[in-house]
Order: structure tokens, then sequence, then C-alpha cells
């Protein structure tokens, strides 16, 4: 029985040993002392090839600095 406030998820290593999940985590740390732009994203899919997947995180991040800089 687990302790209240606990979960039984497994650590993310082990998450993400899955040789079936393709995977592209980008995280991007963009901080000063005037600002703080840091953000990441994760895709993961079983039928996506990973090449395919690339394309579609730089189009997110893409999109979301545009956002970020006209303050959306």
């Amino acid at each position: 029985m687990p302790m209240k406030g606990c979960n039984n998820d497994p650590p993310k290593s082990q998450k993400n040993n899955d040789p079936t999940v393709n995977e592209i985590q980008i995280e991007i740390n963009d901080s000063s002392s005037t600002h703080n732009n840091n953000f990441a994203i994760t895709l993961k899919s079983k039928n996506v090839d990973v090449d395919k997947l690339l394309p579609m995180a730089k189009q997110w991040i893409k999109e979301h600095k545009q956002k970020t800089w006209q303050g959306v």
C-alpha cells in the first residue's frame, strides 16, 4: 500500500527505455538578468520516425518564440 502523497511511477530513466518508442526532447535555456524564456518540448511516437518528429519540434519552437516575443 503506497504512502499518502507517494506514487509508484517508475523513475524517468525507466520510462524512456521502451525501444519501440521514438522520442525527441528539446530543452531551451534562454535566460538572463532581464528575461527568462526557458521552455521544453518532448515528442513521442510509436509510428512516426524521429526524422519526421524533428521538423515538428522545430516548427513548435519557431511558433512558441514568435508568440513569446509578441507577448501572446
